[in-house]
């Protein structure tokens, strides 16, 4: 049986899953030669890439298996709870649907540790799960790079989907399953608020990517505009 994380992935998959792009993406999107902290959860699948696009980059990961595929960055095993690696940077990255877990409690950690490490001028770059992906959402299969995947809806209240994805690639099969939480925009960036970000713009072109940026003001702020 291939390696399987604490949190459900695959290690085997993420050696074989494309980037899609995002690296390239997340490139033009950030400062040139911008330092960069990965907190993806992605192996070296993101971080792969950007080290090649002149960026320092700095991956966190609680899994062995994931920071082995890391090429050129440094790697810190580490959980997102409680994270203080006692630097800020740039930019934070989080292009994972861990914004969507249906545990807020995993979202919170995971927004509170980009805010600690995001300079005060810095820019987190997140990925989430629109309103709109949850409403529209069927099983489907197709293909990504090699793979063929299917996804599939377990079940759906209108608030949290339980479904799982089947990675193929010849005669290996990978199961990779979420519980994702559907947030309006008014949720996204409440949760933004409530660990010192504020949202910043979606970022064009990006499918289903935005920035934030550290509240400095003292003052709180006094709720998010609406969806």
């Amino acid at each position: 049986m291939s390696e399987v994380t604490a949190d459900g992935r695959p290690v085997g998959l993420y050696a074989v899953l494309p980037d899609g792009g995002e690296p390239a993406f997340v490139h033009t999107k950030v400062p040139p030669g911008a330092a960069i902290l990965d907190l993806s959860h992605a192996g070296g699948r993101f971080a792969n890439g950007l080290t090649g696009l002149g960026h320092e980059v700095v991956v966190v990961d609680d899994s062995p298996g994931m920071l082995a595929q890391v090429r050129d960055a440094r790697t810190v095993q580490a959980n997102l709870g409680g994270l203080d690696l006692g630097e800020r940077f740039p930019v934070v990255l989080a292009a994972t649907t861990r914004v969507n877990a249906a545990d807020v409690t995993l979202r919170d950690e995971l927004l509170a540790a980009c805010r600690r490490h995001v300079t005060p001028d810095g820019l987190v770059v997140l990925r989430w799960l629109p309103p709109s992906w949850f409403d529209t959402a069927v099983r489907f299969t197709g293909r990504l790079g090699p793979l063929e995947v299917t996804f599939e809806i377990e079940s759906f209240d209108g608030t949290v989907l339980d479904g799982h994805n089947t990675y193929r690639r010849g005669g290996t099969t990978w199961e990779l399953r979420n519980s994702l939480r559907r947030l309006s925009n008014a949720d996204m960036r409440a949760a933004l608020l409530a660990t010192g970000l504020r949202f910043d713009r979606h970022l064009r072109g990006g499918r289903q990517f935005f920035s934030a940026v550290p509240v400095l003001s003292a003052v709180p702020v006094s709720g998010p505009p609406g969806a």
